[in-house]
């Protein structure tokens, strides 16, 4: 075997090394979509948020033209009537749920106004309001039509979640969702 072919084998065996200690690190890094089951929310954070006293209640109408349009936790809409809606077509709210759980929301734009995806929030409702946006959009691809969430763990018992997002107008879509599960 010359030189260069071992110089060669080395460079291969040395690149093969390499791409699975990469493989092997996939778990650490950013989960797939719609892959496997990730806690939305923990017992200890759903206990926490419950019973944390709250800082005050400014929950208050207010024009999203303001912050760049993003609806908060503390947002509410200005008028029912002409704001877009928030559909959820799954899960079945109605019956106890069994974790992981599925999340599909339909938005529902009125007078032709789009929906703005980079606004979307979701709000863990405790005593206390948490934003847990984040752990819905680094797994669920979010379109102005809508989203669809899976694999998503809570723990057993009652809790509440808020999904709020703005059209191009500042008019917001708010609903509230109450989970019971198993």
């Amino acid at each position: 075997m010359t030189n260069q072919n071992r110089i060669d084998l080395a460079a291969i065996i040395l690149f093969a090394g390499w791409t699975i200690a990469a493989f092997a690190q996939a778990p650490d890094a950013a989960p797939a979509r719609g892959g496997t089951a990730f806690d939305l929310v923990t017992e200890s954070e759903a206990s926490q948020w419950s019973s944390a006293k709250p800082q005050g209640s400014d929950f208050k109408t207010r024009d999203l033209s303001e912050d760049n349009g993003t609806p908060s936790c503390r947002s509410t809409a200005d008028n029912d009537a002409d704001n877009p809606r928030i559909k959820i077509i799954a899960p079945v709210l109605e019956k106890p749920l069994l974790t992981p759980v599925e999340i599909e929301l339909q938005f529902i734009p009125v007078g032709g106004a789009h929906l703005r995806p980079e606004t979307f929030r979701v709000c863990y409702l405790g005593s206390v309001a948490m934003d847990i946006s984040r752990r819905v959009t680094d797994r669920a691809t979010i379109s102005e039509y809508g989203l669809h969430l899976s694999q998503a763990r809570l723990p057993h018992g009652h809790h509440r979640l808020l999904f709020l997002i703005a059209d191009q107008r500042g008019r917001l879509a708010r609903r509230e969702a109450e989970f019971n599960v198993l």
